[in-house]
């Protein structure tokens, strides 16, 4: 359990696009080197990131998992996702790689491009991957590489700096997809990729398989097929699971009350959206808001 009072206030920060004089929406270094403030309290970035962790131990707070790591361990974020750090040793260290998905989507002229990457959106809660020695090294070097051209900008920086970033989510991805048994399907199904990206923009408006089956202009039993050749999982329980974290991130990290969450998930009855709630956490959400706010 962690320990987190519901009245604090998240802290949101925000990508600096001219942090290097010009627009540019990648960045890197160290936690030591830049001198990074390790925040105990929640906070979120409004970015992509990849934290590889080169020294020290402790563990993160992602929505509501605690997620270990130590040498070796790579962190997966998506924008907005609430992040606390917990425990964090005094000899830790690592690298931040950090980017905004429009930094490779107009390039690859891709609007799905970064939903193709298991890690930032698996079905599975999964949200570290460990690495051997060699895999470190080599994205350590990676990361170096940027660090070098990222003080040294010349015209053609934008292009050099998306082939390393490429570089690195493929070979990321590709342990991934292994480490975890999970289909390829991903990287080519647009479909499936466009309904994970309307699930994570609708999901408090949309809670039907009829809706996004509409929203595709598909029928339910084609989305259906789609969603378990895709992720594994048949939609519905993909709109749970995804309702629930909704649900879960409101109770743990703001004020808001159950009336105001029930209605803000567009349920028509608040007894509906306890009973919801009940039914697949086995506490009401009041119990589960004291629970892990103590």
């Amino acid at each position: 359990m962690f320990t987190k009072s519901k009245k604090l206030e998240i802290e949101k920060l925000n990508f600096v696009k001219k942090k290097y004089g010009k627009e540019l929406l990648i960045d890197c270094s160290l936690f030591s080197k830049r001198k990074v403030i390790l925040r105990k309290n929640p906070f979120t970035i409004d970015c992509y990131g990849i934290y590889i962790i080169t020294s020290g131990e402790g563990a993160t707070l992602l929505d509501n998992n605690i997620i270990p790591f130590s040498k070796g361990s790579l962190l997966f974020f998506q924008p907005n996702q609430v992040r606390q750090w917990q425990n964090v040793s005094s000899n830790f260290d690592g690298y931040f790689l950090v980017f905004e998905k429009e930094f490779t989507e107009t390039f690859f002229q891709d609007n799905f491009f970064i939903y193709r990457f298991q890690f930032f959106h698996s079905n599975n809660n999964s949200y570290a991957l460990e690495c051997n020695q060699d895999f470190l090294s080599s994205l350590i070097d990676s990361c170096e590489l940027i660090n070098t051209e990222l003080g040294n900008l010349q015209e053609d920086s934008h292009h050099f700096l998306r082939s390393i970033l490429y570089n690195i989510l493929i070979q990321i991805n590709r342990r991934f997809i292994e480490r975890y048994g999970l289909s390829t399907n991903l990287f080519q199904n647009n479909l499936g990729l466009q309904f994970k990206q309307l699930l994570e923009a609708k999901i408090r408006s949309y809670q039907r398989v009829e809706d996004y089956a509409n929203f595709l202009k598909i029928s339910r039993a084609h989305l259906n097929n789609i969603s378990k050749k895709t992720f594994g999982s048949p939609v519905s329980v993909l709109i749970k699971e995804k309702l629930l974290t909704e649900i879960k991130r409101d109770l743990l990290f703001t004020n808001k009350s159950i009336k105001e969450i029930s209605f803000e998930m567009n349920f028509s009855e608040i007894s509906n959206f306890i009973r919801f709630f009940k039914k697949h956490t086995g506490i009401n959400p009041n119990e589960y808001r004291l629970k892990n706010t103590k």
